[in-house]
């Protein structure tokens, strides 16, 4: 039996729902490797969405760690409840896109593994960002991405790649770009914009690095912004979405921003953490807060942390 790595009491926040209900499947496992390591720990189960909000601020201040069990979304409602109490969070990974965890250099897929990555106690202070009073985590897409969010989310029966995949074929058949008014670091962009995506951190839709220089704690959003490309040009250079060099094509502009505001003259499809910003808006204000909350990961996997 392994020797117990940890003496904090954890809260284990779980989404019945996430990852098309692949959570509930998982407990025997959580809880198997957790009392194997002689760890203290509860569940506590999210009834509804932004219950995870509400179980932070209920129970959260009686436990050493607050533990999403789950995908992006659970993360984003944990992340909305942190601010009233001062603890560090941790993830184990088991929703559809788990692109924060990946962020965080926390394999998916393997649950001994996150488990170990949370005993293990590695904690950084990393960046939050704020739009309209509401927090996000890992990164806020607007336009063509919030587009294909809100398609994804009408595809619950599948999870993984092939969701996102679809999403991006179905948005891309369908999507015209928006008038966007942006205003960042006394620049103001009015035109008509394909995509606006505000990374905290890299990655986004399943593994996508829209915004690959990210950086989690470097006080500063990097946004990635598209103006005009062709459907053909999209095929072309889909891959480099893939393999972080999306910023080597030309029609990619990148700029650093601490905040931003973006409005138009209807509605704009967005969404934070994967979650869609419901009800739609019109305008966002969009503003780091440096260094906002703990977060334990596998931090000494990334060479960005070195």
């Amino acid at each position: 039996m392994p020797e117990s790595t940890s003496k904090h009491r954890y809260l284990l926040i779980v989404n019945p729902e996430a990852g098309s209900r692949s959570t509930m499947k998982a407990l025997p496992e959580i809880e198997r490797l957790m009392r194997e390591r002689q760890v203290e720990f509860e569940f506590h189960f999210t009834k509804e969405r932004g219950h995870a909000t509400e179980l932070v601020k209920e129970v959260g201040s009686g436990f050493d760690v607050v533990v999403s069990v789950g995908g992006d979304g659970t993360i984003n409602e944990i992340v909305n409840g942190m601010p009233d109490i001062d603890k560090p969070m941790g993830i184990l990974p088991i929703g559809t896109g788990n692109d924060f965890a990946r962020s965080c250099s926390i394999k998916t897929g393997d649950l001994e593994s996150a488990v170990d990555v949370l005993l293990a106690h590695d904690v950084k202070k990393i960046d939050v960002g704020e739009v309209n009073g509401r927090r996000f985590i890992n990164v806020m897409g607007l336009g063509f991405e919030g587009r294909a969010n809100d398609i994804g989310k009408l595809l619950a029966f599948l999870h993984g790649t092939p969701k996102y995949l679809i999403a991006i074929g179905g948005t891309y058949l369908t999507y015209r770009r928006m008038q966007l008014e942006i205003m960042f670091n006394d620049v103001i962009i009015d035109e008509k914009v394909f995509l606006l995506s505000i990374g905290n951190g890299w990655n986004v839709g399943g593994g996508l690095q829209l915004t690959p220089k990210a950086v989690l704690d470097d006080g500063v959003f990097d946004v990635g912004y598209l103006q005009n490309i062709t459907r053909f040009r999209i095929l072309q250079v889909f891959s480099k979405l893939y393999d972080g060099t999306i910023d080597t094509v030309p029609e990619v502009e990148m700029f650093q921003t601490k905040e931003l505001s973006i409005r138009s003259d209807r509605p704009i499809p967005a969404h934070i953490d994967g979650e869609s910003f419901d009800p739609v808006q019109k305008e966002f204000k969009v503003s780091l807060i440096p260094k906002a909350i703990e977060i334990i990961g596998n931090w000494s996997a990334d060479s960005r942390f070195n």
